[in-house]
């Protein structure tokens, strides 16, 4: 498999696009880049070098809507995956079974499969069937049978909690959101920090569904732009796990 170095310029401030233009200090203590050779990335893996924002649509046509609303048959989950300006980066496509999708509803295993504009699928969603009294988690694989991250959820009782972890199995940084039900009218914060828990206002980037986007995406992504590629698409099934944990009963 061809493997390519990338180079990507030094910087310790990241800007980012949602109406006005801000930026966020990345602290010292911040485990942004988990890897010791952070521009080694697989080739199937560069569009994501130079992205700091992913914005994923959620598909779903009327009759799947009205099967879920009529008959309770839930149907495969299918996204789209944008840059900021619009441009298609990937699909994803959930590959599962009717009775898995209907009755272990968001406890339930799946696979999806992500695909780039080539038609070829260069990462994989794998998700294990859990139990009530067990925690969720999600492995990113790229290629698919290569795991490259992994999202574990940390248990709390009321809030969102995970940790994201490295190719190696090591933690690399945090996920911590908010009371899903308490966000029915605001944006929907799960805020990207370092492994000693810094305050909210110190995070480095996010995963957000937002109450009011005016691209339409249900999910935006931002991250350090030179976070490792495998950490990006790390993020992405961790905000694919996310939809699934809190959302689609709701949808």
């Amino acid at each position: 498999m061809r493997e390519t170095y990338c180079s990507v310029p030094q910087t310790n401030k990241i800007f980012v696009s949602h109406g006005l233009k801000s930026n966020m200090e990345l602290s010292e203590d911040t485990a942004m880049i988990p890897s010791s050779d952070p521009y080694h990335c697989p080739s199937h893996l560069e569009t994501l070098t130079w992205i700091d924002q992913l914005f994923v649509y959620k598909e779903k046509t009327l009759e799947e809507r009205m099967g879920e609303a009529c008959c309770g048959i839930k149907s495969n989950n299918r996204y789209e995956v944008k840059d900021d300006t619009g441009n298609n980066i990937f699909r994803v496509i959930e590959d599962n079974d009717c009775c898995n999708r209907t009755y272990c509803a968001a406890a339930r295993s799946f696979i999806m499969n992500v695909f780039n504009d080539s038609n070829q699928e260069i990462i994989r969603l794998v998700r294990p069937f859990v139990c009530s009294c067990c925690s969720h988690e999600l492995e990113v694989q790229s290629p698919p049978g290569v795991a490259i991250g992994l999202v574990r959820q940390n248990w709390h009782v009321c809030l969102p909690k995970f940790t994201v972890e490295n190719e190696r199995g090591e933690p690399a940084f945090k996920i911590e959101g908010p009371c899903v039900p308490c966000t029915c009218c605001t944006d929907a914060n799960f805020e990207l920090v370092s492994l000693n828990e810094a305050a909210i206002d110190r995070s480095f980037g996010k995963i957000f569904k937002p109450f009011d986007e005016p691209s339409g995406a249900d999910f935006v992504l931002r991250f350090p732009r030179n976070l490792e590629v495998k950490m990006k698409a790390t993020l992405l099934g961790a905000c694919i796990l996310i939809d699934c944990m809190y959302y689609e009963e709701r949808q």
